[in-house]
């Protein structure tokens, strides 16, 4: 049965690599909003953390792990961790609370009369949102209907337990027996091994 029971973060730091993206995240992300976030990196570092769980399974952070693996390769960033993983409802919950239930809007008079066009159009805005032009509405699935099936493979752990350790020698042996090594920042580890996945892999591409 799924651990339940209330949920708190700790701050912490990963590597990109180390992060294993939600085979069902409904979010994506564009071209121009790439370049946004790695410009956002560039400039501002990291202002917002990264949300996971214990097994470094990704829960928010989608776009900027695909955007900032490009530009930046394999680095560092800064992650919020829960206690326990999350159950599939807590979840989709969790991504819509975050991104669509998140309090506030956008006041366009202010918007309108106290900042430049051109910077909010450059910023990532669009002509429709600022009343520039009437918003063009597209029939996506009429678009793709005959478009070929795709299912994307569960990336996720079947199953994942806590191994207790009470001495360095059981630690060696555990890590000789499974053929992997264990060192003091090793957080978690695959049994069988599973190759690190290919950051490029994730990388957005303009198909236009």
């Amino acid at each position: 049965m799924a651990e339940t029971g209330r949920i708190t973060w700790t701050n912490d730091k990963r590597k990109l690599s180390d992060l294993i993206p939600w085979p069902r995240n409904p979010r994506q992300v564009k071209v121009d909003q790439v370049k946004r976030l790695q410009e956002s990196l560039d400039e501002f570092g990291q202002p917002e953390t990264i949300a996971i769980g214990p097994e470094n399974e990704l829960y928010n952070g989608h776009q900027r792990l695909k955007s900032w693996a490009d530009k930046f390769g394999d680095i560092d960033v800064d992650v919020r961790v829960s206690n326990r993983s999350l159950t599939e409802k807590e979840r989709e919950k969790l991504t819509v609370f975050l991104h669509k239930g998140a309090a506030g809007e956008w006041d366009f008079d202010i918007l309108a009369n106290e900042f430049e066009v051109d910077d909010l159009l450059d910023w990532g805005f669009k002509e429709y949102e600022i009343g520039l032009r009437e918003k063009v509405i597209i029939d996506y699935d009429a678009m793709w209907q005959g478009m070929p099936e795709f299912e994307q493979e569960e990336a996720g752990a079947f199953k994942s337990i806590r191994l207790h350790f009470q001495n360095q020698n059981d630690i060696d042996d555990f890590a000789e027996l499974i053929d992997q090594p264990i060192t003091e920042k090793t957080k978690y580890v695959w049994y069988p091994k599973k190759e690190r996945m290919n950051l490029k892999a994730l990388v957005a591409h303009d198909e236009s």
